[in-house]
């Protein structure tokens, strides 16, 4: 404990920051957030729109990375996801490699789905949705 405490007001109350620590989100908060731009993501690819496919996809990995930095334990397998497939995943779309990229988008959820396996989560079968998101106009806009 040190000598002297923060506090942090909110302008509707004060906590310190020790109470910060357990009001930051946890995986279980992350990973559907996750999930939703990856499902953004593939469908954006299905329509060969590069640059939702990768915007989409470059927020997933922030999330990603917020998640890995909140949960230390996380840290080394979400970089290896990261470098990996992932990576393959950016590759494809960076070059408009729209079969590769049906490939290696199975292969990062494969990848994604035995590290649910790893920690133990085998339970956590994440499957990409039948639908397109609603929210989105998925269609390539000209540049």
């Amino acid at each position: 404990m040190s000598d002297h405490d923060h506090v942090i007001d909110t302008g509707k109350g004060t906590f310190s920051l020790e109470d910060l620590g357990p009001l930051m989100p946890g995986m279980a908060e992350i990973m559907p957030l996750v999930g939703s731009r990856i499902w953004k993501c593939y469908y954006a690819g299905k329509a060969k729109n590069r640059v939702l496919a990768g915007f989409q996809l470059k927020e997933a990995v922030n999330l990603m990375e917020k998640g890995a930095f909140l949960r230390p334990k996380y840290v080394d397998d979400m970089h290896k996801f990261i470098d990996e497939e992932v990576a393959a995943v950016r590759k494809a779309i960076d070059g408009e490699d729209w079969e590769g990229f049906e490939t290696a988008f199975a292969a990062m959820v494969d990848a994604a789905n035995a590290y649910h396996e790893v920690y133990d989560k085998p339970y956590l079968r994440w499957k990409i949705p039948e639908m397109p998101p609603p929210d989105l106009d998925l269609t390539p806009r000209a540049r």
